[in-house]
């Protein structure tokens, strides 16, 4: 069972923990809703609140994933810390830190944070890092993070001479982009696994699990594609991260289009959905594995007109405490 409780701060703060109040500071994979999803016998929803109050500062949520083993979050691209821009450093640093003895004090004997990446808010990135690497936690993992910023500057501006002449080709050949109707999901969803498995990589999610998300987050979860007539030549998963941030899960493009690159076109609307949606971010993800970089690919983001960021996932050992408090 989830029970509720309080965690004291101070006269001021405190940390509400499994109370679920709804909050605006927050991004998709760290509402009730995503934790929900996967949440065991022992997870717990940590949220920085004003005494005696349901305003939210911050969020956190930690579930256990093996014996005394706690990750934020469970599943998912990222979860980590979520805190409102104007508290200050020694209060966050007392909710990071009460919530990391607290998970001690319950017997853990690890911690895994997966951090969201530095594009999404450097000030925040900047601080977390700080704080937990003083607090004993070490860098598990590091990633190469890929972004387009978006702003009023058209897509064909932002990208190579090579890709806008791919858009052309597209553009003159009658291939058309547009939002993807539920109606055809699956079909989408195929032509991102087919080409993931041509590929040699792994697909994270089966299509149950992708509607699953659809119909807990039908506003967030948006599909996109490329069609040649009646046919989808490409597509794309996209999850609205928060108001400012729109999120290309995955994308890929049938067999034998390697002369079209209908990525390029799906990446014009996707960039021009954003543009009209005041999206300020359209995260396309990673372009590293385990730190160990695909070279096509950062090419391939660059192509686009991204900017590289930092992603890092944190951890500590029970050991690394004792260590720390001796």
């Amino acid at each position: 069972m989830n029970k509720h409780f309080i965690l004291s701060i101070d006269d001021k703060y405190e940390i509400k923990v499994n109370y679920f109040i709804e909050s605006e500071v927050n991004h998709i994979f760290n509402t009730f809703d995503f934790f929900n999803i996967h949440k065991t016998e022992r997870a717990f929803y940590f949220q920085l609140c004003k005494k005696n109050s349901q305003i939210v500062l911050g969020t956190i949520h930690f579930t256990e994933i093996a014996s005394d083993v706690f990750k934020s979050p469970a599943k998912g691209t990222f979860g980590g810390f979520v805190i409102q821009e104007n508290i200050d450093f020694n209060i966050y640093e007392q909710f990071i830190k009460n919530v990391d003895d607290y998970l001690w004090c319950i017997g853990a004997r690890r911690i895994e944070v997966l951090m969201q990446p530095m594009c999404h808010n450097p000030s925040l990135f900047s601080v977390t890092y700080n704080i937990m690497i003083r607090l004993g936690y070490t860098v598990e993992n590091h990633e190469i993070n890929y972004n387009l910023v978006v702003d009023d500057i058209c897509f064909p501006a932002k990208i190579n001479h090579g890709n806008r002449k791919r858009l052309n080709k597209c553009l003159r050949e009658g291939l058309i982009a547009k939002e993807i109707d539920y109606s055809v999901y699956e079909q989408a969803y195929s032509v991102i696994l087919e080409n993931r498995r041509r590929r040699g990589f792994m697909f994270s999610m089966n299509y149950e699990q992708i509607l699953q998300m659809v119909n807990i987050f039908p506003e967030q979860i948006k599909l996109f594609g490329v069609f040649n007539q009646e046919t989808i030549v490409c597509s794309s998963i996209c999850v609205v991260i928060s108001p400012l941030i729109l999120y290309v899960y995955a994308w890929g493009d049938i067999d034998n289009m390697q002369n079209h690159s209908p990525i390029t076109l799906l990446a014009n609307y996707i960039y021009e959905y954003a543009q009209k949606k005041a999206f300020q971010l359209l995260d396309l993800g990673t372009s590293t594995i385990l730190g160990e970089p695909n070279i096509g690919l950062m090419q391939f983001k660059k192509n686009l007109g991204c900017q590289e960021s930092l992603k890092l996932s944190f951890s500590k050992n029970s050991k690394t405490m004792i260590t720390n408090n001796q």
